[in-house]
């Protein structure tokens, strides 16, 4: 066994200051608290929009989005409007896994959304969310997959989808098995596996804020939990803890590096911008005329929509008792009810919205999308007169503005693959907002009150470092998500390409550390990715399970 374990990095999705600190206060998560008040701390800047696919994707490459290729859960730039789902073959540029193997370290990745399928490394990785449900090849080497099965049992690549309000507490207990599942595999894994560099993610701390949001005491402001003594939240957070804490004790020695990264923040949801429903009604996106179409679009004039039917999975909650809900199935028959994106009319639409829980529209272009109706030289024309349009644009329940903060693609990344991402991207008011996208059409309304989910994502994640080689009590100035990939390099002694967006901050590191070994930057052009491709063959099952996570709106 290599002696080396130099450093171990715990992935928290969602996890945010603006939660962790009341908690910290109150005496609860202790061995967390140690971890971030001993060493040192920053807030973090996720990806725009702060969305998991491309922002843990900027985590494993240290790249924007325009250099990496991967911009929301739907393939970019391909010829069917996203219909596809990302996966690892998706990523155009090396990951941090792929150059430390290539350094000669050992690593180790373990449930990391956006790997599947698994890329060969000098290690050993393990999928996560966008693995299909019936794969076998979840795990490189696959010669692994025996051994870890007979140890550990079937592995969770995913945690359980959120059954309706009146199985909230069978899901918690869900959720917990799924930590579990999680917490055994890596003990299997990183006890006899070599290893250098180890990841361990944890989603479950990003679904049960998506469902159960109202009921998080560390939000004072939001919470609307009437027993206080009871928050599911900070429930699964402490079955996360100690997951961290047994992992650490079993395999840290005392030259373990750690560190905590969360890909993006959280926070209340009171919204939804229904940003087809209102391009549709300003005439930027068309349907169908078909008698079909037309029946759903009275239908939902009429009051038959996703909102309004969402209370029947209510209804259904206690036909999954004890059993495998298959949930995905129930939100495919539903999709198949409402206006969905089979019902755009793509010959006369000038612009679209693919979903996700943030903002972000494209433009219909001739030439680059496959039926596309706007003509390159009036592009930009088009493109200002809907950046006005959402600029402008105003919740009729309050009054106030829905957007914030309006760019456009060129002003959000950079780099050779920048042209497929989104070309209009926006930050609602404070973040309370979160837009319903193509996958669904959830009222006619362009805004309307939050309904199945009660929390979204906020744009500041966490980030801690912990160890001889960090220093000490100490708050850095604020990081992003391109940093950590610069980090793990630097830590291991490694060249920083210069092709990485990331920067360090000498006052992260120990200044002995620091001095005797400066960091050593090369040039380097940004490497082309290598490895299997994904048929796509389960991009429906991959949609819709995000979904019922509450990563689909």
């Amino acid at each position: 066994m290599s002696n080396e374990k130099e450093l171990l990095i715990f992935g928290l999705d969602g996890a945010t200051y603006d939660l962790l600190d009341t908690w910290f206060e109150r005496g609860r998560l202790p061995f967390l608290k140690k971890i971030v008040e001993d060493g040192v701390r920053s807030d973090m800047e996720s990806t725009i929009p702060p969305l998991t696919g491309p922002a843990w994707t900027t985590f494993q490459t240290g790249v924007n989005p325009g250099k990496h290729g991967v911009f929301d859960w739907g393939s970019s730039g391909e010829l069917d409007y996203g219909r596809g789902m990302i996966d690892a073959s998706s990523i155009k540029t090396k990951t941090i896994w792929e150059l430390l193997s290539e350094a000669g370290k050992r690593v180790g990745s373990i449930g990391l959304p956006v790997t599947y399928p698994p890329k060969e490394v000098n290690g050993f990785i393990t999928t996560g969310v966008l693995t299909p449900k019936a794969a076998d090849d979840y795990i490189y080497p696959p010669e692994l997959r025996d051994d870890l099965e007979g140890e550990v049992g079937r592995y969770r690549f995913a945690p359980t989808h959120a059954e309706m309000a009146l199985n909230s507490s069978k899901w918690i207990e869900e959720l917990k098995k799924s930590i579990k599942n999680r917490e055994d595999t890596a003990l299997h894994l990183l006890t006899t596996q070599d290893w250098d560099v180890s990841l361990v993610y944890f989603m479950e701390t990003d679904t049960v804020n998506h469902h159960l949001y109202h009921k998080n005491t560390g939000d004072t402001v939001n919470n609307t939990n009437e027993d206080a003594d009871e928050d599911p939240v900070l429930e699964v957070y402490e079955r996360v803890e100690e997951a961290v804490r047994t992992i650490t004790e079993a395999v840290g020695k005392e030259n373990t590096n750690i560190m905590l990264v969360s890909d993006h923040g959280f926070g209340p949801l009171k919204w939804i911008f229904n940003v087809n429903s209102w391009l549709l009604k300003k005439g930027y996106l068309k349907l169908k005329e078909s008698t079909g179409v037309k029946i759903k679009r009275l239908a939902g004039r009429l009051g038959f929509n996703q909102k309004n039917m969402y209370k029947i999975g209510d209804l259904l909650g206690p036909l999954a008792r004890g059993n495998e809900w298959e949930m995905e199935g129930f939100d495919d028959i539903l999709g198949k009810i409402f206006l969905s994106l089979n019902d755009v009319d793509w010959e006369n639409t000038q612009a679209y919205s693919r979903g996700g829980v943030t903002g972000a529209l494209r433009l219909n272009i001739k030439g680059r999308e496959k039926h596309g109706c706007v003509d390159m030289e009036k592009a930009e024309e088009l493109r200002e007169e809907i950046v006005n349009e959402l600029s402008a644009l105003q919740n009729p329940y309050t009054g106030e503005p829905v957007i914030d903060t309006v760019m456009k693609n060129e002003e959000v990344y950079g780099g050779p693959w920048t042209e497929l991402g989104p070309d209009i991207l926006f930050l609602t008011k404070d973040m309370k907002t979160d837009t319903g996208g193509l996958t669904v059409f959830k009222t006619m309304d362009s805004v309307i009150p939050a309904f199945a989910i009660t929390g979204t994502h906020r744009m500041d994640g966490i980030f801690a470092g912990n160890g001889p080689k960090f220093n000490r009590g100490i708050t850095l100035k604020e990081m992003s998500i391109v940093d950590p990939a610069s980090i793990i390099l630097y830590l291991n002694d490694l060249d920083i390409p210069n092709y990485m967006d990331g920067e360090l901050q000498e006052k992260a590191f120990a200044q002995s550390y620091w001095t005797d070994n400066p960091p050593r930057y090369v040039d380097a052009k940004l490497p082309g990715a290598e490895g299997r491709k994904s048929d796509n063959k389960d991009d429906e099952e991959i949609r819709e399970r995000l979904k019922s996570l509450g990563y689909l709106a």
